[in-house]
């Protein structure tokens, strides 16, 4: 009887274990598209959650080449830096004059323009000189002036448009731009003659505070976007353990379902990595349509660094895998553990704890007052226990959540339905309310901050000359006015957003035989104006007074005897030095403080019959101000006001000196506060994703509750309950370690430890303000999500 032949031998190998691992990977990804309705929405869910914080992770990745861009379109605008007085008038000279202003905080760079020659430097974006009257006006500027809203800066600047100003010389799209032309201009009135526009320049170094609060800030932004997209690869994970339970019913052990969990969580992921490009681009045409903080920015200039791009798109699947691996870890090890509803572990709260407590102990090693831009150990020091205090608080609050609605039982059924809910699965919310609490301890840290930063900056420029301080106090500048301060005074002191006003003119004298380096203050006025200054025995055109007090008048020395001989800080239209006398009599007057803090305006009062004409020929008048809060928009009428009796004057007001003089602070202010703006309301919309994944997951038990009578009201308010509940504890949990966190910084800044509780309280209201607002916005989709037809299950 003839045997059967053995069976040919076959060349293929037994597929080794790592073959085997990554096809038990790639069933986790064909799981993801292929099985059913349910686990591609969740796949859909997942990747739109996590583009979105990729998105924000490329924008973040873009922030060096869009500063660079910017600083290049700065550079290129250059022009009164140029200004050269010896410079002579000539075929490729321009006359120049800064014509900038302010409208409702928005700055209005203005420039009134001369060319003496056909070689004149043409201002970048035109391509011509406006006429004179006329001017060119960026796009941004354009539309503001045709609207209602700009109705008041028509009136100040309301010239005839004869052009645009192309995007090449302006720093963003939003910018408020103009060029005026003018055939008046002339350096005695304070115009500069230049021969260049554009030049480059070193970056400025930054302080240590500043410093400190970049590095914060973009800590800050980041860190949530990375908790977030975390939390986004574990939309649907109480459907995916139930699946999962059931492939280990089938005969798949434990290792295999975590590498196919691993293989779903990375479909999400690498999904996600296609949506986040494809919101960065759509959102980087978006961008040049949106402004804050007065910064906005041309789509050509957000262009992400190749080496923070490639970072991110190999960490997001790499933290996609490892959160659904650290994920499995709490599902129960038996076929169908999930489905009996076994009890869960509790969770472990001393590794939780031991983040925020090791962030605390590396900044506690930093030595305060370091410089960061200048010790890369430090600061990598300073940013590893800023991320691992920060993501504490997405760390804790699931075991405080879970420790603290374990044993309550009170309230109407919609708070029991919630508590009920939060007990059986409190993760799920608070992984959707993680990422905004995280929000909130960085923008606590951010106020304490500046709130410091500011109020040093404040105290440095004190003393700088400026509007005194008072109410709210103003100084106009007005270029080449000579003798008519008293009558620039008058024009503005009724109505025109003045309450009172007080012309006079500034005149710096130098003893010209003792003494010649001090330099002595002036004012020159009317005895009108002057007695609003200080208290005079008596007046008439010709006195003189020495002021007496405890400011550079009382230890002015000898250069300001009576009769001594003084000469002007300034040359005669000649070159010579201007000498001068002063009377041989110098009454004795007390300045009139407008506040205790207030220093001396001056150190001499003068009527004008008691100084030589050439004294004052050409120089500038000032007229301080007292601002008039009744009238409706007071700052932008008398700034109108001003600008229309000279469109070269200059107008500061007392409560935007401080942040005006340090342009560095301010910078690094506005940008971050844009950034977090930005971040914010991305993750705002990450929580809409996720809420709405959470009614998807439980569209089934909220569909019997209803059918067995529970009220749709009942089901609405419990769903705020699961929201308000987690964000509440969260919100007491941000706020203090954010405190805490912001007094570190402060110590490590050597800045006092002073905390904006208006700030941190303003922005914990927000934040519980937005996440009950994002879940009021899901309670359309609660009617749709609970019909009849949810019932079905196969």
């Amino acid at each position: 009887m003839n045997q059967p032949a053995p069976p040919a031998p076959t060349d293929r190998p037994a597929p080794t274990v790592r073959l085997r691992r990554l096809g038990q990977v790639g069933i986790g990804l064909r799981l993801a598209f292929t099985g059913g309705r349910g686990s591609l929405a969740r796949t859909l869910l997942t990747a739109v959650g996590v583009g979105l914080g990729v998105a924000t992770l490329l924008f973040a990745s873009s922030f060096q080449t869009m500063k660079h861009h910017r600083d290049d379109r700065i550079h290129a605008l250059v022009d009164t830096m140029h200004a050269d007085d010896g410079l002579a008038a000539g075929p490729g000279t321009l006359l120049l004059v800064d014509a900038s202003t302010t409208y409702h905080g928005a700055e209005v760079r203005g420039r009134i323009v001369q060319p003496e020659g056909p070689r004149a430097p043409l201002p970048p974006g035109l391509t011509a000189f406006p006429a004179p009257g006329t001017m060119a006006v960026s796009p941004a500027l354009a539309e503001l002036l045709g609207s209602p809203d700009g109705r008041l800066l028509e009136e100040r600047i309301g010239h005839p448009v004869a052009g645009r100003i192309a995007d090449r010389g302006l720093v963003g799209p939003g910018d408020l731009s103009f060029v005026l032309g003018a055939d008046d201009l002339s350096p005695e009135r304070g115009a500069v003659r230049i021969d260049s526009i554009g030049d480059s320049y070193p970056p400025r170094e930054l302080e240590p505070e500043l410093v400190l609060l970049s590095v914060t800030g973009i800590v800050v932004l980041l860190t949530p976007v990375v908790v977030f997209v975390a939390a986004a690869t574990r939309f649907g994970g109480e459907a995916r353990d139930r699946r999962l339970a059931a492939l280990r019913l089938v005969g798949a052990d434990r290792a295999m379902t975590a590498r196919i969990a691993a293989g779903e969580a990375l479909a999400g992921a690498l999904t996600g990595l296609a949506v986040g490009w494809l919101l960065f681009l759509l959102a980087g045409h978006l961008a040049e349509s949106v402004t804050i903080e007065g910064l906005s920015v041309f789509a050509a200039d957000i262009d992400p660094d190749p080496w923070q791009a490639a970072t991110v798109m190999a960490a997001v699947p790499l933290l996609a895998v490892a959160a659904a691996l650290l994920a499995m870890r709490r599902i129960t090890a038996e076929p169908l553990g999930v489905v009996r509803g076994s009890d869960r572990t509790r969770r472990r709260l001393w590794w939780r704890l031991a983040l925020p407590v090791t962030g605390g102990l590396l900044l506690s090693q930093t030595s305060p007052g370091v410089d960061l831009g200048a010790s890369p150990f430090d600061l990598a020091v300073v940013v590893a226990g800023l991320v691992l205090l920060l993501s504490g608080v997405a760390a804790v609050l699931p075991a405080l959540l879970e420790l603290t609605v374990r044993d309550l039982s009170f309230g109407p059924p919609s708070v029991q339905l919630a508590l009920g809910r939060l007990r059986l699965g409190g993760g799920a919310a608070a992984r959707a309310t993680s990422g905004t609490l995280v929000a909130v301890a960085g923008a606590v840290v951010l106020q304490s901050l500046f709130g410091a930063i500011a109020a040093q900056h404040r105290a440095r420029y004190a003393d700088a000359d400026g509007p005194r301080a008072g109410a709210v106090q103003a100084r106009a500048t007005f270029p080449g006015a000579d003798g008519s301060a008293a009558e620039l005074a008058a024009r503005l002191r009724v109505g025109d957003g003045a309450r009172s006003a007080v012309g006079y003119l500034p005149v710096y004298l130098r003893g010209a035989a003792r003494d010649p380096n001090r330099t002595s203050l002036a004012l020159v006025g009317s005895c009108a104006d002057l007695k609003a200054l200080a208290e005079l025995p008596s007046c008439t055109d010709g006195d003189g007074f020495l002021l007496t007090g405890t400011g550079p008048a009382a230890a002015a020395g000898p250069g300001l005897r009576p009769g001594a001989e003084v000469t002007a800080d300034r040359a005669a239209a000649d070159g010579s030095a201007l000498l001068w006398r002063l009377p041989a009599a110098l009454l004795p007057a007390v300045e009139r403080p407008l506040s205790p803090a207030d220093g001396p305006a001056g150190d001499l009062l003068l009527t004008p019959a008691a100084v030589p004409a050439a004294l004052t020929a050409g120089q500038d008048a000032r007229v301080d101000l007292e601002l008039d809060t009744a009238v409706p928009d007071a700052r932008e009428v008398l700034r109108t006001a001003v600008q229309r009796i000279d469109p070269q004057a200059r107008l500061l007001l007392s409560d935007e000196r401080a942040f005006g003089q340090d342009r560095a602070f301010d910078g690094v202010r506005r940008s971050l506060t844009a950034a977090v703006v930005a971040t914010l309301v991305l993750i705002a919309l990450s929580m809409l994703v996720s809420l709405l994944e959470q009614l998807r997951e439980r569209r089934r038990s909220l569909a019997c509750l209803l059918a067995f009578g529970t009220p749709r009201r009942t089901l609405g308010l419990s769903l705020l309950w699961q929201s308000a509940l987690p964000t509440g504890i969260g919100l007491l949990l941000a706020v203090g370690l954010g405190s805490a966190v912001g007094r570190m910084l402060l110590h490590l800044a050597g800045l006092p430890p002073r905390i904006a509780w208006d700030g941190v309280l303003a922005m914990a209201g927000a934040a519980a303000a937005g996440v009950l607002g994002v879940t009021a916005l899901t309670l359309p989709v609660l009617r749709r999500t609970t019909a009849t037809g949810a019932l079905r299950h196969e």
